[in-house]
């Protein structure tokens, strides 16, 4: 009888081996891995790249719709849109390309209006109650239109409420108001309203900020200062507390300093430079100006403490 003596395979041999096949297949399908992972990532960016044509497309159209119904209000909103992106970083926007395309595509649904209101809200002429109430509604045919595009929600929200008072005033009546409104509509309730009441002939940037001031509880009014403070045609910083500022003298404070000589229309000196304004000095130029004698801006040097007791 013969003996068949199988060889046993020690433990270590064993483990070693069985470690190397494990290690190969591991190898393998890592890289089966990678390579579905790098295939599905081309897939996904061709798509993200289709779908991002076909939002661009998709505002152009709008915009182009804008530009060819309503240049007027085209040029409106492209204001607008230019004080966004400035005001934007100052007030550390979260979706800045959101606040963005709400800013010039907030007039949309103002195409639908008949032609005779559209122009005379574009030039800022007086409306009736009833005139008012149609242009508050085209902010929710904008929402209305641009809400289904779905990348859109956000801009479509943005317009929604941006004829929102913060009071709680104004479309749409669901109850909300304060910092229940979205932030990008606070915002665009400044600039919009700005670019509406600055719109006219004789009619400044300035004299906009004393309508809005006039009705100050339908504004956020940390928003109000931001923009008061970077859309008053500041001409430039001195140091790290001074602006340079152009104003009409209803808008000048006390201790704010003159930077240039102010004469009146005959040119006499009334207030040499460099000297501090007092609230006696203030009411003199106003009277002045309220005449016809003072003309213009006056140039003013303002600490941004000052500034901000807005």
């Amino acid at each position: 009888m013969h003996h068949v003596y199988l060889e046993e395979k020690s433990p270590d041999k064993l483990s070693a081996t069985a470690l190397k096949i494990r290690l190969h297949r591991e190898k393998k399908a890592r890289k089966a891995a990678e390579s579905l992972i790098e295939e599905k990532s081309q897939e996904l960016f061709a798509a993200k790249k289709e779908q991002e044509q076909i939002l661009l497309g998709g505002i152009k159209m709008l915009t182009d719709v804008l530009a060819l119904a309503r240049p007027e209000l085209f040029q409106k909103a492209a204001k607008v849109q230019r004080w966004a992106r400035r005001i934007a970083p100052k007030l550390k926007v979260k979706r800045p390309w959101e606040l963005d395309l709400a800013a010039m595509l907030y007039p949309l649904g103002i195409v639908s209006l008949p032609d005779e209101l559209a122009l005379k809200y574009a030039h800022n002429e007086p409306l009736n109650d009833e005139e008012q109430e149609l242009i508050d509604e085209s902010a929710q045919t904008a929402y209305q239109l641009i809400y289904n595009i779905e990348r859109m929600r956000g801009v479509a929200e943005a317009i929604r409420y941006s004829r929102k008072g913060f009071d709680g005033s104004g479309l749409p009546r669901d109850g909300i108001k304060g910092k229940e409104i979205p932030r990008s509509s606070r915002i665009l309730k400044v600039l919009i309203d700005l670019a509406d009441a600055s719109t006219g002939e004789h009619t400044t940037r300035a004299d906009g900020f004393m309508k809005l001031a006039a009705h100050k509880q339908e504004y956020d009014l940390e928003i109000l200062k931001t923009c008061y403070i970077e859309l008053l045609e500041v001409e430039e910083k001195i140091g790290n507390d001074k602006l340079v500022l152009y104003l009409l003298p209803g808008l000048l404070k006390v201790h704010d300093i003159v930077a240039k000589d102010i004469v009146d229309i005959d040119n006499k000196l009334l207030l040499a430079s460099g000297q501090e304004l007092s609230v006696i000095s203030i009411e003199r130029l106003r009277d002045l100006a309220n005449k016809g004698r003072l003309k213009g801006k006056i140039k003013i040097i303002r600490s941004e403490v000052n500034q901000e007791e807005k």
